[in-house]
């Protein structure tokens, strides 16, 4: 490859790729040396009015950001958190435009790396160890990298040259970083030099920030906020973890000792949410334990929780643990900021979270069990210490259920999916079609285990390690193994279900309809599904007339325990090929519309292709006993088993939140939901006529924001069908 062409197109991703090739560099010590490259000579911007520096320098960065990509997005070869360096195709046809004359090598450089950069299993999200960068800084953990080289190096041929090619990848990455922090700061000091006024002043403020974080332990609060946005930006703006722990001591100390104005603080916070919203940024933890068991809320909390509150926007994500010490004012805080229409921030219930990760055998130690982050939209992992295959699969029980009453037959694909377990006419009793029901289920989670743990194992020494979070990752370097190759303290995988509460109606109702009451013949219901109800209106009027899951009715809710139940103790049977478990959850973002399109018609009275059930609550529409029927069914199920995120959508009136006397019973709600297992819940505050208002005439809606699966999304962004699943959605008083 010519690397005068590549210098010429600022390829600098692709030049240190191919430098190492050159230098016949073993794996993985061309990713080292491409995101060296890159942060030695990559842009950096000063714009004007920006206290968090550096910035992302996208050209796109005035809107919003359609995918996760960071520094490379001007570049063919470009970086995306959770799939590494990767090759953007769009971006290469835009090279094209800029060098014509460039065609044909960068057609060539396309298929060359596309060749040598593949992408097995899930997605990833992750926290980095944003305690350590601020307490310790970078210098510090080179400093343990360092050792961990030179321990290899004196084992000499005995030496595992795995090991030895990662560390040494590693150091060309972390020589990168430090390149990156000195090249920002002159760029600043530049952009000082330059400007003139209040801004050069401001910038003064700047540069001195700069040149004490990141390398170095941060000795303030914005020199704490800089070293965190330096680790967002290297680990590719994806989740930050917990911020007010990390943060919060060096807020409050500056605020008491005069350091620190509030008003600034709070302009800083604002930039940092506007940042989340344009670079696609995911997910921040609030609250919770500190590692000694004590309630963790601070001041900087409250300050995030505010700030939720000034920001219209659908990011970040901010996950709010709430433990049974989190004082009532703070919950009362959040609820009012969910008010004013960004659902912001989600709520859960740290004291079951906890208690369920240290039950799981897992390995963590107390103190670890209490870092609780999310990522993504809300996958469970342990901040900075983890790696969490976010969303490494999902599993379809209304799929299961339909196979169920088919003989393994899959009448959508016109396959045989399943095992054998019977024609549905010929089970003699309801416990023999549960029996026939939970084989599928058990058949469908042992073949998705068998093919993830394929794909995940060639991540270990074929796919892109993921060198920024290795080294940003906690005991990667002490274990010399790679983030993707189980170098965490923990590793899990997350797997979501989808389809919870069809299954679950669907079942009762076979179990009414079928075998207790006898209304209904099972050959005519085969039919009926097998046709989509064409013309069997009564039949499907009888179905839906049947109790439902969300309404407080143990006939239905006992049954889902059961089901729910057997579905996710069967996950833990197996383990990640990383080490840890695989997790249960239900986080379902916009996906519950495909997972529906592949399902034909559903004994809950659903039509073939409908959207399933869009959380681990009812099928919008059927709960029609109030918020207290619904959080008490939901409680019954088995949710401590779902320790991936069992996402609860709700959605209550707008003018309830104007009354500081119905927060209060909100607050109530919460706490009693919690106290009986409840594990998060989600909070829309809308009125079904503003949702229809601004589907008929979006344009004045732009900034109007729903809940969806397990993160916040502009209702105009979604599609039609997606947007109706929403308005469907049971509109709550109290």
């Amino acid at each position: 490859m010519n690397m005068d062409v590549l210098r010429e197109m600022r390829e600098w991703t692709a030049l240190g790729f191919y430098e190492a090739e050159a230098e016949g560099l073993p794996w993985p010590m061309n990713y080292g040396r491409a995101l060296r490259r890159l942060y030695e000579n990559m842009e950096i911007v000063v714009p004007e009015g920006r206290w968090l520096i550096p910035v992302e320098p996208m050209e796109f960065c005035q809107t919003r950001a359609s995918d996760n990509t960071w520094h490379a997005e001007s570049m063919v070869f470009n970086l995306h958190h959770d799939s590494g360096l990767m090759v953007n195709r769009r971006l290469a046809a835009r090279k094209k435009g800029q060098f014509p004359e460039r065609a044909a090598f960068i057609d060539a450089m396309v298929a060359d790396l596309k060749s040598k950069t593949v992408r097995f299993g899930g997605y990833t999200h992750a926290n980095p160890d944003i305690r350590r960068v601020v307490g310790e800084g970078v210098l510090a953990m080179e400093a343990e990298l360092d050792g961990e080289l030179a321990a290899v190096r004196a084992m000499g041929e005995s030496a595992d040259s795995a090991e030895r090619n990662l560390l040494l990848a590693l150091k060309d990455y972390v020589e990168g970083v430090k390149a990156f922090h000195r090249r920002t700061l002159e760029a600043i000091g530049k952009a000082r030099d330059a400007a003139s006024g209040r801004r050069r002043d401001e910038l003064a403020v700047v540069a001195e920030a700069v040149a004490n974080c990141l390398l170095v332990k941060s000795e303030t609060f914005y020199q704490g906020f800089l070293a965190v946005n330096f680790a967002w930006m290297l680990d590719g703006c994806d989740s930050i973890g917990r911020l007010d722990q990390a943060l919060g001591p060096l807020f409050e100390r500056d605020i008491r000792e005069g350091r620190l104005d509030v008003a600034f603080a709070r302009e800083l916070l604002d930039e940092f949410w506007c940042n989340f919203e344009t670079m696609n940024g995911w997910n921040l933890q609030i609250g919770g334990y500190t590692p000694a068991g004590k309630d963790g809320c601070n001041e900087l909390t409250r300050e995030c929780i505010r700030a939720c509150a000034r920001n219209k926007l659908r990011r970040p994500n901010v996950a709010l643990r709430i433990t049974r010490d989190t004082p009532d004012d703070l919950l009362a805080e959040a609820l009012e900021a969910l008010a004013k229409g960004s659902g912001r921030p989600a709520l859960y219930n740290d004291d079951l979270y906890v208690e369920t990760l240290r039950s799981m055998d897992l390995g963590l130690s107390d103190a670890d069990a209490r870092e609780i982050g999310f990522g993504g939209c809300t996958e469970t992992m342990i901040a900075g210490l983890s790696n969490v295959g976010s969303l490494e699969g999902s599993l379809n029980l209304a799929k299961a259920l339909e196979l169920a009453m088919f003989d393994g037959f899959d009448p959508v694909a016109n396959v045989q999916a399943g095992p054998h377990t019977g024609r549905f006419a010929d089970f003699a009793s309801f416990e023999a079609f549960m029996a026939a029901l939970k084989l599928q289920i058990a058949y469908a989670t042992d073949a998705f285990v068998a093919v993830n743990r394929g794909a995940l194992k060639r991540r270990f020494s074929e796919g892109d390690p993921k060198l920024y979070r290795t080294f940003f990752t906690g005991d990667c370097v002490k274990n010399r193994k790679s983030f993707e190759a189980g170098g965490a303290r923990y590793n899990w995988a997350v797997v979501s279900y989808q389809g919870i509460a069809n299954t679950i109606d669907g079942t009762a109702a076979i179990r009414k309809t079928v075998f207790e009451d006898k209304s209904v013949a099972a050959a005519e219901l085969v039919a009926a599904l097998r046709n989509n109800f064409h013309g069997c209106d009564d039949l499907r009027r009888r179905l839906r007339a049947c109790p439902k899951f969300g309404n407080d009715i143990a006939f239905v809710d006992d049954l889902g325990a059961e089901l729910i139940e057997y579905a996710w103790r069967h996950l833990y049977r197996h383990e990640t090929p990383r080490g840890g478990r695989y997790l249960a959850s239900c986080i379902l973002f916009t996906t519950y519309l495909g997972a529906g399109r592949a399902v034909g018609a559903t004994p809950d009275g659903r039509g073939a292709g409908e959207a399933l059930v869009d959380s681990v609550g009812a099928v919008p529409g059927y709960d029609v006993n109030g918020p207290t029927a619904l959080l008490k069914s939901v409680a019954k199920l088995p949710l401590w088993l779902a320790a991936g995120t069992p996402v609860l959508n709700l959605r209550f009136q707008k003018s309830l939140f104007a009354n500081r006397d119905v927060l209060a019973k909100m607050a109530s709600l919460v706490r009693s939901f919690f106290s009986q297992g409840g594990m998060q819940a989600q909070i829309s505050v809308l009125d079904a006529a503003e949702l229809r208002a601004a589907q008929a005439n979006p344009e004045p809606y732009r900034d109007l924001i729903v809940r969806i699966g397990g993160y916040s999304e502009y209702f105009n962004a979604l599609d039609k069908e997606l947007q109706d699943s929403v308005i469907s959605r049971t509109e709550y008083g109290l």
